[in-house]
């Protein structure tokens, strides 16, 4: 395998801890979802960070198992080292895949590569839909996660994207919406797919919801207090799971509307966790040139980041 590239790619973000490495057209990766007490909305940093340092050797054994790193002689390594590509983004879990991927890096002689949990969730997208073309113009990008809900305008750059913030939530992320109602219906936190399959079963009356959309910005807080209030009133439990995820569905839809007609866009690539929600893709199957990722790649994982550095290497497709 003296003549083929490998690529390694490594993501430690707030709630997975994911590898991944690709070769010979081939890619592999492995992912652990961190551990969360029942009833908790969340991870402090320094208790995340801990796990993935337990995380991080045993995913990397896994790895091992399906590769044989030490056939290849071309290697680099890229690890997701901030949130976001921009100057003073940092978040303490991305430490963890960073002093690995370096570690890594310096013991295989490897080439290392920097990039951001954002530019590996947009890529993993694009990886997912096999939409390389729309990367030769500027397209537009909705991070609908846990902690982001923010429409961007983005641009491919050589090691990620050159984004700019054009709309998005105003206040509460769209996947702090989603945890806070689904750990008071009683769901295991992340609360997203359990959501989301109650509302998407729901049978009873679906009546209109209300959405606070300013251009391409939204307010979710108003609607998260009204629907913890109807909880404590005593509503229907799948009517409000219904209803949240209406909402945002709802919102979003409305934000990218007006961005796409504001900066004549034509593309528009869905991504993070929430971008697998089925509500939402109901919401988006009239609207051309729209595109999301498999579920799999919308939640936090390390193909993105694996992909970006297979496009510095000159090995992407």
């Amino acid at each position: 395998m003296k003549d083929e590239r490998l690529v390694i790619g490594v993501d430690t973000s707030c709630y997975t801890t994911s590898v991944a490495a690709k070769c010979g057209g081939r890619m592999f990766h492995f992912k652990k979802m961190l551990d969360v007490e029942e009833g908790e909305c969340g991870l402090r940093q320094s208790d995340a960070l801990f796990q993935h340092v337990k995380n991080l050797p045993l995913l990397f054994d896994e790895l091992k198992n399906s590769v044989k790193i030490r056939d290849f002689d071309d290697v680099t390594v890229a690890v997701s080292s901030k949130p976001r590509n921009v100057e003073g983004s940092y978040m303490p879990v991305f430490l963890a895949g960073q002093s690995f991927a370096k570690t890594v890096a310096a013991v295989l002689g490897a080439k290392y590569i920097e990039t951001s949990h954002q530019d590996g969730h947009i890529m993993a997208a694009i990886y997912s839909c096999k939409k390389y073309d729309i990367l030769s113009e500027p397209f537009l990008v909705y991070h609908l996660s846990g902690g982001t809900t923010e429409l961007l305008l983005a641009q491919k750059t050589e090691n990620g994207f050159a984004c700019e913030i054009v709309g998005g939530t105003r206040d509460l992320p769209a996947g702090q919406f989603i945890d806070r109602i689904g750990v008071r219906l009683g769901f295991d936190f992340p609360c997203g797919r359990y959501l989301d399959y109650s509302a998407e079963n729901y049978s009873g009356k679906q009546t209109p919801v209300k959405t606070c959309v300013n251009d391409s910005y939204i307010n979710f807080s108003g609607e998260e207090t009204r629907y913890r209030r109807h909880l404590e009133n005593g509503e229907d439990k799948e009517k409000i799971a219904y209803c949240v995820m209406k909402c945002i569905a709802e919102s979003v839809r409305k934000s990218v509307e007006f961005a796409k007609k504001k900066y004549g866009i034509k593309n528009v690539l869905m991504v993070g966790g929430v971008s697998s929600s089925k509500v939402l893709r109901c919401e988006f199957l009239d609207m051309p040139n729209v595109y999301f990722a498999e579920a799999e790649f919308s939640t936090d994982n390390a193909v993105g980041v694996c992909e970006i550095g297979a496009a510095a290497s000159g090995t992407l497709r």
